[in-house]
């Protein structure tokens, strides 16, 4: 069951990226490909500027690396 204390959310600043935190995972919301220093492990970045047939809209961060995922 959702929990209103399990997730956050903080909007952009600048350059700093908006995300919403759900449990222990993020979703950002990113201009261009997310740098790899951005996130841990299991998190989302969902790519304003990306198009879909291109998978570019959605990445999943593994082993450190941000991947694009085929939609």
């Amino acid at each position: 069951m959702f929990q209103a204390e399990s997730y956050t959310q903080q909007e952009g600043i600048g350059e700093v990226p908006a995300f919403l935190r759900l449990g222990r995972i993020r979703i950002y919301s990113v201009l261009g490909v997310p740098p790899n220093t951005l996130g841990a492990n299991n998190d989302y970045a969902l790519r304003e500027d990306g198009a879909a047939g291109a998978n570019t809209t959605l990445y999943h961060k593994e082993a450190n690396v941000w991947n694009a995922c085929t939609l």
